[in-house]
């Protein structure tokens, strides 16, 4: 692309064009086939039209007609009753991309896929509708909700934790339609947290959380954006999803990625601090630890919830002083009589992971258990995508260490700004949810002509550009042009509206409750419950397996009789939560059968004496000269849950403030050469010496490109990216309101 694109340029400089276009339905090209094509791209935006600002997600949609060949028809080749070999090249669903340029290089202008055909009778011509990557995101929408901030009052003071963003939500979303900005969960992941400007975990639940995590970046991130941790240690307790046992043949993946660049101002270290629960309320606690500073990689065991207290294991590997990016493993496996052994696997930008020697942590066997909790602590350095997996071998290579090759990148978001104390409840597809995080938080959300998902904030249109991406004029490129301005363009009393968490408790608990007769389990069978659970629930936690259905606990027999003995270390309990049910999961990895009475997870609710939800409250911005001039000009914007903290409501009251507080020119009707570099949100100059005589800046908020026999026609939408300032009304006397020489009725 970027050896072609100053050809095209050059294409584009010259008297006499003609268009090339490149169309492929399920790989096949069928360029010469389409007789007419239109590519619609706009953001779907609830601001003003005509206001100095945008935001809002956009759906691309192509429409093709299709002609047939070889003496057949478009509908006996391509239509529903077609035959498969044929007909299903442009069945709903199937691949759709379309290129299109100037001169012989077409540029990539449109990737998705079918949405509809329809071919009318007595006629060959097959009409195609594709919409482009949104159509992925069709599927229901599913983010965590979890409750451990609301345990105490919240206020919205200082933010101390964020336990998600509007930018994490979107990621979380994007990863669930397999649009990945960092490696992915694996196979067998029990607990993943993207740490994208957030400490909730994506797979697993996150408990509660201490220390500063507030800072998240993009710059010197491994992948995307990663947790920058301080120079005191930030804590994230969870529970996993899944809760694998300690008497299993395989072993349990830990890993993460760091960078470590520039941070040396205390010693950065990862932490990761494990709990088994054992016998019903026996713990033990295995506990991994890289320090970059010193070179050393230290592992603790023992029943001392201090782990400093525990038997400890050092490895000495000096390299990860040197500041650089690693990703960090720990492959940790149990004996049959329940001795863990564990060992390290370091991966620097040498792209060769290194393994530590494999040592036993003791020879004392550990009680049949469970793995309870996981924290992970992190201190002056840059983490990201911490998971813990269950693996069936220890992966050995650089793309089994690493998942290397088995993903994709799919997207880029701009650096979270806008903290989240709780993730509201999210209705509809995840592309609605994506759509309405984008105009709750003022966002932009596309896939450009790539398929390459973008997310970009506020701040593109708060801080107006200075250069431009193209240029388009009157004595070339510009067809017709009307500018007008209008006092709807004008804002400059904004409110937005937030939503208070600061009287809301959660610190009553809620049963999801199942007594049954004993149930069995065959060795390596599967039990499955589904249980209801109500909206006002915030997630539950997968719980343990004891003797009986107490709080937070599975109880599982060795016998059908009541009173038989408890069974430890067997069963492999996984709890999930979709929508208005929770999926209880129970594995037994042992070799003689289990047999389970019921189960008493909890979930936390609202407390009796607090509100059920939050208050809405306003933040405010005005411009009292701009209001002299125009008058009081209100907008209010709907935070829909997404804006939960007063300082961030106030940051966008202000943006949107700037972007009206006084009316800028529309451009309307922007007819040009068409142009196919052209993107979403490019700034254009638009130079006019015939007409409005103007020279100015303006966004591309929407894009309509229809093409045939040879022929590309193209029309802008634009937003002007600066006002005129405040009037002036020199040697103007305005009247005024009421005629001051009529008599008062």
């Amino acid at each position: 692309m970027k050896l072609v694109m100053p050809l095209v340029t050059q294409w584009l400089s010259q008297g006499e064009r003609y268009a090339s276009q490149e169309t492929r339905l399920a790989g096949r090209a069928l360029g010469a086939q389409v007789q007419s094509w239109s590519l619609d791209r706009s953001y779907a935006t609830d601001l003003p039209e005509a206001m100095r600002a945008f935001s809002g997600s956009s759906a691309a949609q192509l429409d093709l007609s299709l002609s047939g060949k070889g003496g057949k028809t478009a509908a006996a080749l391509y239509g529903p009753w077609a035959p498969r070999a044929t007909g299903d090249t442009a069945r709903p669903g199937q691949s759709v991309v379309h290129d299109w340029g100037v001169g012989p290089f077409p540029l990539p202008q449109f990737r998705g896929t079918v949405r509809a055909r329809s071919a009318g009778s007595g006629e060959d011509r097959l009409r195609v509708t594709a919409l482009d990557g949104a159509e992925r995101l069709r599927f229901p929408a599913r983010v965590p909700r979890p409750d451990g901030v609301l345990a105490n009052t919240l206020g919205f003071g200082q933010i101390t934790s964020w336990v998600a963003s509007p930018v994490w939500v979107v990621d979380h979303l994007l990863r669930l339609g397999n649009i990945h900005t960092c490696p992915p969960p694996r196979a067998g992941s029990v607990l993943y947290a993207s740490l994208h400007g957030g400490t909730a975990a994506n797979i697993g639940y996150l408990e509660k959380t201490s220390g500063s995590w507030t800072g998240w970046t993009k710059t010197n991130s491994p992948f995307e954006c990663a947790a920058d941790g301080y120079q005191s240690p930030m804590t994230a307790d969870y529970v996993p999803q899944t809760k694998p046992v300690n008497r299993r043949t395989d072993g349990l993946w830990l890993e993460f990625w760091v960078n470590t660049e520039g941070n040396m101002v205390a010693e950065p270290f990862v932490r990761v601090h494990t709990t088994w629960m054992a016998n019903g309320t026996t713990r033990h606690y295995v506990t991994m630890e890289i320090n970059f500073a010193t070179g050393k990689l230290t592992v603790w065991n023992g029943t001392n919830p201090d782990h400093i207290q525990n038997q400890a294991l050092q490895w000495t590997y000096a390299a990860i002083s040197n500041w650089g990016t690693y990703h960090v493993g720990w492959w940790l496996t149990w004996s049959p009589s329940g001795v863990p052994s564990i060992s390290p696997v370091v991966t620097d930008k040498s792209n060769t992971p290194v393994a530590l020697p494999d040592a036993a942590l003791s020879n004392t066997p550990v009680p049949p258990g469970n793995l309870d909790r996981v924290q992970l602590t992190v201190q002056n350095l840059r983490a990201e995508s911490f998971q813990v997996s269950q693996v069936s071998t220890r992966p050995t290579s650089y793309a089994q260490v690493t998942q290397a090759g088995t993903w994709k990148r799919g997207a880029s978001l701009d650096v979270p700004r806008l903290p989240l104390v709780t993730i509201p409840r999210a209705e509809g597809s995840a592309w609605d949810v994506i759509t309405q995080v984008a105009k709750a938080t003022l966002a932009t959300a596309e896939f450009d002509s790539n398929g390459y998902f973008r997310w970009r904030d506020h701040i593109r249109w708060a801080t107006p550009p200075t250069k431009a991406d193209v240029t388009v004029s009157s004595t070339r490129e510009l067809a017709s042009l009307t500018v007008s301005e209008e006092i709807d363009a004008c804002r400059n009393y904004v409110a937005v509206k937030w939503s208070n968490w600061g009287r809301v408790f959660g610190d009553e608990l809620s049963h999801i409750q199942e007594m049954v007769a004993a149930r069995s389990i065959a060795p390596g069978a599967t039990l499955t419950r589904i249980l209801p659970i109500g909206e006002d629930q915030w997630d539950p936690r997968t719980p343990n397996t004891y003797i009986d259905a107490l709080p937070d606990c599975v109880s599982i027999r060795s016998a059908p009789s009541g009173g038989s003995p408890a069974v430890y270390g067997a069963v492999e309990v996984s709890l999930v939560r979709d929508g208005g049910q929770v999926t209880l999961t129970m594995r037994n990895r042992s070799t003689a059968p289990v047999f389970y009475f019921g189960v008493d997870a909890f979930a936390r609710t609202t407390s009796s004496g607090s509100p059920a939800g939050p208050t809405d409250a306003l933040a405010t911005a005005q411009n009292t000269t701009s209001q002299q001039g125009y008058g009081i000009q209100t907008y209010e914007h709907p935070g829909a849950g997404w804006i939960q903290y007063r300082d961030t409501a106030t940051e966008l009251a202000q943006a949107v403030l700037r972007a009206g507080e006084y009316p800028a020119p529309a451009l309307q009707s922007v007819e040009i050469l068409a142009d196919p570099r052209l993107e979403l949100g490019d700034v254009v100059r638009v130079v006019d010496t015939t007409g409005a005589t103007l020279d100015t800046l303006a966004w591309v908020v929407g894009i309509k490109t229809s093409g045939g026999e040879g022929r590309v026609t193209q029309t802008l939408t634009l937003r002007g990216t600066r006002a005129n300032g405040p009037p002036a009304d020199t040697g103007l006397t305005p009247d005024p309101p009421v005629n001051p020489e009529a008599p008062p009725p």
